[in-house]
């Protein structure tokens, strides 16, 4: 997994880099293959901006919160990306469900 993190107008910090990490690394379980996470911070006024984009095998997503922490619009993105990843899943496996049934 490749994490690339840009910041605009804000500090980066090892709290920071470690909580986008660690939050990254829950979204590991959907790919199988190589995946590339693109993670871009930045303040506008007094909001925090989060955008996280993921491509993988065949795949591209991508989510974003404004919140007043950035800490918390991480959270808004991991769970945005989690919802859009488990609907792909389970969109894939019905597919192949029925390609199998319709074949038998």
């Amino acid at each position: 997994m490749n994490i690339k993190v840009s910041y605009r107008h804000l500090e980066s910090t090892p709290a920071l880099d470690e909580t986008t990490r660690s939050k990254s690394e829950k979204l590991q379980k959907y790919f199988d293959g190589k995946l590339n996470l693109s993670w871009s911070f930045s303040v506008e006024k007094k909001s925090h901006i989060a955008h996280c984009r993921i491509t993988g095998n065949h795949m591209d997503f991508f989510a974003e919160a404004t919140t007043d922490s950035i800490y918390s619009a991480i959270d808004e993105v991991v769970d945005a990306l989690d919802r859009q990843l488990r609907k792909n899943k389970e969109q894939l496996k019905n597919y192949h469900y029925k390609k199998v049934t319709e074949v038998a």
